[in-house]
């Protein structure tokens, strides 16, 4: 009979499998095997990877390591022993019930003293633990709500906004190139009006897009209602997104603009904190009013299976 030792290295899960009993998505599994050589999978006879329970248990470790603020090039280095001497002896609390919130305090703190590398460094560890709609959803957009109170408490300043988007921007324009559209995926196109300027809130719409298998094209900000009705009909889109995160004077005539040129097959959806107040104007239209970044994910998955 089988040791329990022989039994640990013995190949049995299957890359779903593996994510579930970790915690970590397929794409940080994938990174932190073939980038840092964290774990070593065998090929099944028809090269399908399968995974150890001596594997998941080093990646259990390799999390918690991460998790504790080390980065996981440094972690994928050590060996069982040294990664339980490690994680013991670690200051942050493994058993945290808000992983999301630690990240995003420790992020918040590196802003506020203006410390770039300790921000990116936190960013970049929500990235390689979490699957993109989490670190967007849960990292990324509450930390950025924080980041605004803080601001309308005076304390924190343009600067610190700014230094923030910058990190967040960097890391997000990597992630959203990772991601290649699924066979026979439909076009979709996000941008703003003109005046509008969140280019934050559209690139966390393009990167959920992107993650669920979307040809996403990101047009970007301030552009007039003619041009962005040109790249609907050019590229045939699907789905327009459109971003609103302010009351301006001319934006309900450039969404009327955009109704009446539109094609009618192109579905509108209408995100972002001033959207609630063009409702009239989307009724009338038969446009799609999102709340929030839940029920866009939500759209861009049921869209998909139609």
């Amino acid at each position: 009979m089988a040791t329990d030792d022989a039994m640990s290295v013995t190949p049995k899960y299957l890359i779903g499998r593996v994510t579930k009993l970790t915690g970590l998505s397929i794409d940080v599994v994938r990174v932190w095997e073939r980038r840092y050589g964290a774990v070593r999978p065998v090929r099944s006879s028809g090269g399908t990877r399968l995974y150890s329970d001596a594997d998941i248990h080093r990646l259990k470790r390799l999390r918690k390591a991460v998790e504790c603020g080390y980065s996981i090039g440094q972690a994928s280095k050590l060996s069982e022993l040294e990664l339980d001497e490690l994680i013991a002896g670690a200051p942050h609390s493994l058993e945290s019930p808000d992983p999301y919130k630690s990240i995003r305090e420790r992020f918040l703190d590196a802003v506020r003293s203006m410390d770039v590398v300790t921000a990116d460094q936190e960013l970049a560890r929500a990235a390689t633990l979490f699957p993109v709609g989490e670190l967007v959803k849960k990292v990324v957009c509450p930390g950025f709500e924080e980041i605004s109170g803080g601001r309308s408490r005076k304390e924190l300043g343009i600067a610190h906004e700014k230094l923030a988007f910058g990190v967040a921007n960097r890391l997000l324009g990597t992630l959203f190139r990772i991601y290649a559209p699924s066979v026979n995926s439909g076009m979709i196109l996000l941008a703003t009006p003109v005046g509008e300027r969140d280019e934050l809130g559209l690139l966390l719409s393009a990167l959920l897009a992107a993650a669920q298998g979307w040809n996403v094209i990101h047009l970007g900000v301030d552009l007039p209602a003619d041009e962005i009705v040109l790249a609907v009909r050019t590229t045939n889109a699907r789905v327009l997104v459109l971003n609103l995160t302010s009351v301006l004077p001319g934006t309900a005539n450039e969404l009327v603009e955009i109704a009446k040129l539109a094609p009618v097959a192109t579905r509108i959806w209408i995100a972002g904190a001033a959207a609630e107040h063009y409702q009239k104007l989307l009724a009338r239209a038969n446009w799609v009013f999102l709340r929030n970044l839940e029920e866009l994910d939500e759209h861009l998955i049921s869209e998909a299976e139609t």
